[in-house]
């Protein structure tokens, strides 16, 4: 895992190392009961591993009436229950910064990001757009396309135009890393993030969609629940097959 961090080849006047005590989110966050319980039981150790900005790296802040790149900060987040995953991030991703997060479990690894906005009504506060977890890469069973997306996030593959292009072109390699699971590739067009949504929305559909087939008593009143799930995976099929 090690190896792996230092292969990502950020400079060394962007390194904080500090770790984050979990005193300090209990008190400046509101964490509720429940997410109290989740960073006191599931997460093991919260680094500030890098600063990413104009005073540390060759990169310009990227500042609007929308968003603000002004730097970027890169988590690490060593956890005991990778199931939690999604209250642990929604926990983290109250750091008031655009995050790039890896999250870990033993010898695996999950990337995080998720894009932010400037609050509207409170323009010191960045709130979280949208999602994208990679999925858990386990270091002792890496496929090709595993290490290739690894690779491709080596620092010097992203563009330092703006802070803004550096954590898109992270999301980009992101998003093509989760569209190869359908498509077999790294490579993406205009259209994969839509695509890609719109197969992972599909997909919860379909679970859902069996699920009440399973329940549903009478015959009968399966057959449409039948035809209709085969419509929806012939649609499925359709948009894997786009990508």
């Amino acid at each position: 895992m090690e190896d792996f961090f230092n292969s990502l080849s950020i400079p060394e006047s962007c390194f904080v190392g500090k770790k984050l005590d979990k005193k300090e989110f209990n008190d400046n966050f509101s964490l509720n009961v429940n997410e109290r319980k989740v960073l006191s039981q599931y997460i093991n150790r919260i680094e500030l591993s890098n600063l990413l900005n104009s005073n540390t790296i060759n990169i310009n802040p990227y500042i609007d009436e929308v968003k603000d790149y002004s730097e970027i900060a890169i988590i690490q987040v060593k956890i005991s229950n990778k199931d939690k995953l999604k209250s642990i991030n929604e926990i983290i991703q109250q750091i008031p910064y655009p995050l790039i997060v890896f999250y870990t479990y033993e010898e695996e690894l999950c990337l995080c990001l998720s894009p932010k906005r400037i609050n509207k009504s409170d323009s010191s506060k960045l709130v979280v757009e949208e999602v994208h977890f990679s999925k858990w890469l386990d270091f002792n069973s890496l496929n090709e396309i595993d290490k290739r997306f690894l690779e491709n996030l080596n620092i010097n593959n992203h563009p330092f135009t703006d802070s803004l292009s550096f954590y898109d072109s992270y999301l980009d390699k992101l998003i093509a890393f989760n569209a190869s699971k359908y498509s077999g590739t790294l490579e993406v067009s205009t259209n994969t993030k839509q695509l890609l949504e719109e197969i992972q929305l599909l997909e919860t559909q379909i679970t859902e969609q069996k699920n009440k087939i399973k329940k549903e008593p009478n015959f009968n009143d399966k057959v449409p629940l039948q035809i209709e799930l085969k419509n929806m995976n012939d649609k499925l099929k359709g948009l894997k097959e786009k990508l």
